[in-house]
């Protein structure tokens, strides 16, 4: 990583009964957007839940391994909810998203992720799914 390489670490639920507030409260965090099972959208009537946050963000090598290890803290520390939420039919979901590099030339080195095992392992012993993105500033 590079000083511009900016990442953050957001996480995804969805949810046929919980509320986004309820899902905030619960596990002290503010979401970034959201709508409510039953909402209105584009005429028709969404069935789930949907809540979207921000665990962490920052844009070097160091920030970055340090933003993973709060994240394996975020997820031991609220255990017991990520049970209940996916016993209950709910959804979860942790995001890495990576700026690019702006203009790579061919044979560059866009995007090199490593996550620990142990990252790894308390994702899929609770039940949550990981999803990678790059995004171009452009």
């Amino acid at each position: 990583m590079t000083a511009k390489d900016s990442f953050s670490i957001d996480i995804a639920l969805s949810h046929p009964s919980y509320t986004p507030e309820h899902i905030s409260h619960a596990l002290s965090i503010k979401l970034r957007a959201s709508y409510k099972a039953g909402h209105e959208m584009s005429n028709l009537r969404k069935s789930w839940t949907h809540f979207y946050a921000t665990l962490q963000e920052g844009d070097s090598a160091v920030e970055y391994e340090n933003a993973l290890s709060s994240a394996i803290l975020f997820i031991e520390k609220n255990a017991a909810f990520w049970r209940d939420f996916i016993g209950g039919h709910g959804e979860v979901e942790i995001i890495l998203n990576h700026t690019l590099l702006e203009k790579p030339t061919r044979g560059d080195l866009c995007l090199q992720l490593h996550l620990r095992p142990d990252f790894l392992r308390r994702l899929s012993t609770l039940g949550i799914g990981l999803r990678v993105q790059g995004w171009n500033r452009e």
